[in-house]
Formats: C-alpha cells, structure tokens, sequence
C-alpha cells in the first residue's frame, strides 16, 4: 500500500508515515547528541554572517566555522579556522 494505508486511532484517521515521523521525532528528542548542538548556540559562542560571495555564508561557533555551501540546499561542511576539514 506504499505506506499511505490510514487506520483510525482515537477517531482521527492517520497515516504509517506520520506515525514514523512521530517516532523518529520522539526519538531525536531523547537522543544526547541535538542537546550538544544546541549548547553551542549559547552566549558564548558569537555569530556573523558576512557575505563572502553572493552564494556563501559564514557562521562562527567558537572554534568551528560552519560555511554555508548552497544556501538553497541548506547543505553545510563545519570546519575549523585552519579550513581543515572537520565534518561535512
């Protein structure tokens, strides 16, 4: 059935894919790692973004400079301000 087959649960007919993005959702939330990430956007750590060219920003977390690569794509590599590459 391609996954769209709705069922009725408390009177509100839902889809098995909503009922995945929920348990993905909820699962997110007890996973450590997103309350790390969150932390780094505290006071501490300052935020610019300059334009470095029409299709390149530049977000600075601390050590760590998040270059946004396709604004279009929200596709991000974070590295660090040697610009050797950490993680992308």
């Amino acid at each position: 059935m391609h996954g769209l087959m709705s069922y009725r649960r408390f009177g509100i007919a839902r889809s098995l894919h909503s009922d995945l993005a929920l348990a993905r959702a909820r699962s997110l939330r007890r996973d450590p790692a997103p309350a790390r990430a969150r932390s780094l956007r505290s006071d501490r750590a300052f935020t610019r973004a300059p334009w470095l060219r029409s299709d390149r920003a530049e977000r600075t977390l601390g050590r760590y400079v998040a270059t946004e690569l396709w604004l279009e794509l929200g596709c991000y590599a974070a590295t660090e301000r040697n610009t050797r590459l950490v993680a992308a």
